[in-house]
């Protein structure tokens, strides 16, 4: 993966440790924990789906304290073809069986198509950062990377920014997953690395 320039950050990928790395197959349970929705292994991926309008989860079995991120190969399967959604410092409600506390990023979601970055805050209002501007195209795969730097939180699609978002009370810690939230979907080729960042000064020189 590419070094990714965030505001004030950048992120070194070359320095950024490898934790995990997982192509599917028939022992994914020994990784993978579900928590909603119908999972499954097929041909390579894992495929996630539910109908409802929710979100089907899963988490890693493995908590992660330090900042992370993760990316992954995913796609829509047809003819599902919105909502490819990724959850990082993620938590389980006990009391609401469903997402917590936790950030979510996604393509084509937000019912009008949209990408972005939402945390989930499990009651009152959630934080969102949405564009309209990237379009997934249904039935392709695309490699993304999501993750957070205490609360700077990213996502990252074939290596081109797409949208950040700053959390004022960042979430600490969680599990990393997936949400087919009333869709379909497949994945395959997840990395977890340990983010290694420094300083980037940012400034305008004099154009005219």
């Amino acid at each position: 993966m590419k070094d990714v320039l965030l505001l004030g950050k950048k992120i070194i990928a070359d320095k950024s440790p490898v934790l995990f790395t997982y192509s599917p197959n028939e022992n994914w349970k020994d990784f993978w924990d579900v928590k909603s929705g119908t999972w499954s292994y097929e041909n390579g991926y894992l495929i996630g789906e539910e109908q409802g309008n929710f979100g089907g989860i899963l988490f890693s079995r493995e908590r992660f304290e330090k900042d992370v991120m993760f990316s992954f190969t995913i796609g829509a399967v047809l003819p599902a073809t919105r909502d490819l959604n990724a959850v990082f410092c993620a938590n389980w409600d006990e009391k609401t069986d469903y997402l917590g506390d936790s950030y979510v990023c996604g393509l084509n979601g937000w019912y009008e198509h949209k990408s972005g970055i939402e945390r989930n805050i499990g009651y009152g209002s959630n934080l969102y950062s949405t564009t309209s501007a990237y379009h997934y195209t249904p039935g392709t795969e695309v490699r993304m990377t999501a993750g957070s730097i205490g609360g700077h939180t990213f996502m990252v699609v074939d290596d081109v920014l797409i949208s950040e978002l700053i959390d004022p009370q960042p979430i600490s810690g969680g599990h990393v997953g997936f949400s087919a939230y009333c869709t379909k979907l497949k994945i395959k080729d997840i990395e977890i690395r340990e983010i290694h960042w420094e300083e980037f000064i940012q400034k305008y020189e004099p154009e005219f």
